[in-house]
């Protein structure tokens, strides 16, 4: 089978599944407090343009979810679950990957797409894609079904496994992080949802389970205001 018919066959599942997950993702958000909100900050000089940076850590002993991590201690998350963007403005990305990884369940999301340029960079590397057999996390931002909608962004946020050097933050050492830039442009107001869809979870058949399935761990909502 030929590279672009895989990656056609792949994008149509990845709506259906996306589907799927959109409205548990929403239910979820609905459902369930958000964290403090992340605002995107103004860029200077740059009109319409605003900055936000997210990090993925290996558990929650950041103190994301609490003190001592809060209920699972031993879950990978996201820095934040709730972030507000302008409408109709370009949005710049960064995000600290602290995690380690291994391979993806579906190579579809090796890509980097809906970015601006369809590029992202990699500590100051601009591609166009990652090995899909060294990803931590990534960074899928997708409408909820139902909600009008249409906003695609997915960026492969790359493990390091080899990392020996120390980060300290409140208390814990993590790797040296993977630092993920990428931007990409809201359109009118709506409610999105993130998540990841490298296999993280546990506890289920493909490790789609725990953190995976739990709002505010590996999956959150990016209100565009």
């Amino acid at each position: 089978m030929n590279r672009s018919r895989s990656l056609g066959i792949a994008a149509a599942s990845v709506l259906v599944v996306g589907g799927a997950l959109g409205l548990a993702g929403f239910a979820l958000a609905t459902a369930a407090p958000h964290q403090t909100a992340l605002n995107c900050t103004p860029v200077q000089g740059a009109s319409k343009t605003c900055a936000i940076t997210l990090a993925t850590y290996p558990d929650s002993g950041e103190g994301v979810h609490g003190k001592d991590g809060g209920a699972h201690p031993d879950w990978v998350t996201y820095s934040n679950d709730n972030v507000n963007v302008p409408a109709n403005s370009t949005i710049v990305v960064t995000i600290n990957q602290y995690d380690s990884g291994g391979s993806l369940n579906n190579a579809f999301f090796d890509q980097v797409m809906g970015t601006v340029g369809g590029t992202a960079t990699i500590n100051g590397k601009t591609v166009t894609h990652a090995d899909p057999n060294d990803i931590g996390h990534t960074f899928t931002l997708r409408g909820i079904p139902g909600m009008g909608t249409d906003l695609f962004v997915s960026v492969p946020l790359p493990a390091d496994n080899n990392s020996k050097t120390p980060v300290i933050l409140n208390g814990v050492a993590y790797a040296k992080p993977v630092v993920v830039q990428f931007s990409f442009k809201t359109g009118s107001k709506g409610i999105y949802e993130f998540n990841c869809e490298f296999p993280c979870g546990g506890s289920r058949e493909g490790q789609f389970g725990q953190a995976m399935s739990t709002y505010g761990y590996m999956s959150g909502t990016f209100t565009v205001q």
